[in-house]
């Protein structure tokens, strides 16, 4: 599953990569990438959102966040050792019918249901659960995607909770928008999945060749293994999962 480098949304600056001095001997090259957001794969973990002024598990943000040294608790040194668990794959174009669910489309609880009806399977406790919409394909298609998503709707919230997955997945943002209603609301997915649950966060992952085997072998669990970069104090990592059917 690996990232699209392509931005769709606030291109500048996503990723930049510059080659230093070429000589006979070889050279060197820099990255700098701004992941969070909503093109390059990546992870978010619990000090990214935050809530009345704390993260998860009540620890307060004043005292634990600098912008010198990032995160003391909740950065993404907790999972320095890598992931490797189940996967479980919610492909809701195929239970749309369609190619991709279009952009805006609030998935809601009764979709998860109804595709672990047809599908028959279940996420559970430590599982990756991987929400496919078809984002990259329809951005193959017909360009660009300009910000609007079809994404976890709030009544799946209560399933999140009955579920407790390790990771909430995606091949875009997490949070439906726009979000009639809910306008002065920033991401209030993130913010029940990381401040409330404790579920980090897997998103715009290019789901498209995982889907076509899932597809092929009418299989949809698999190992999925995928490993942040250790930066110490970090609010999250760009990712390139790997699904092993």
């Amino acid at each position: 599953m690996p990232q699209v480098p392509a931005a769709d949304v606030n291109q500048n600056g996503v990723f930049r990569r510059t080659t230093n001095n070429i000589t006979e001997g070889g050279t060197t090259d820099n990255y700098q990438v701004n992941y969070h957001g909503q093109t390059i794969a990546h992870m978010d973990t619990w000090c990214h959102f935050f809530e009345n002024g704390q993260m998860y598990n009540g620890v307060p943000v004043k005292g634990n966040l600098a912008a010198e040294t990032g995160c003391a608790k909740g950065s993404v040194m907790n999972w320095k050792d890598g992931v490797f668990t189940r996967a479980v794959l919610y492909d809701i174009a195929q239970l749309k019918g369609v190619d991709w669910v279009e952009p805006g489309t609030p998935i809601r609880r009764a979709d998860l249901e109804a595709w672990e009806q047809k599908a028959g399977v279940k996420a559970g406790p430590g599982d990756v659960v991987l929400l496919y919409v078809g984002r990259w394909k329809r951005r193959a298609a017909v360009g660009p995607w300009t910000g609007e998503v079809a994404g976890y709707y709030a009544d799946t919230l209560p399933w999140m909770h009955e579920r407790m997955p390790a990771f909430i997945g995606h091949d875009v943002n997490i949070d439906w928008n726009p979000r009639p209603g809910w306008e002065g609301m920033r991401n209030p997915i993130h913010v029940a999945v990381l401040n409330w649950m404790g579920i980090n966060i897997v998103e715009c992952l290019d789901l498209e060749q995982a889907v076509a085997t899932a597809r092929k072998l009418n299989r949809y669990e698999f190992l999925i293994s995928f490993a942040p970069l250790p930066v110490e104090g970090g609010t999250g990592s760009p990712l390139n999962p790997l699904a092993i059917f």
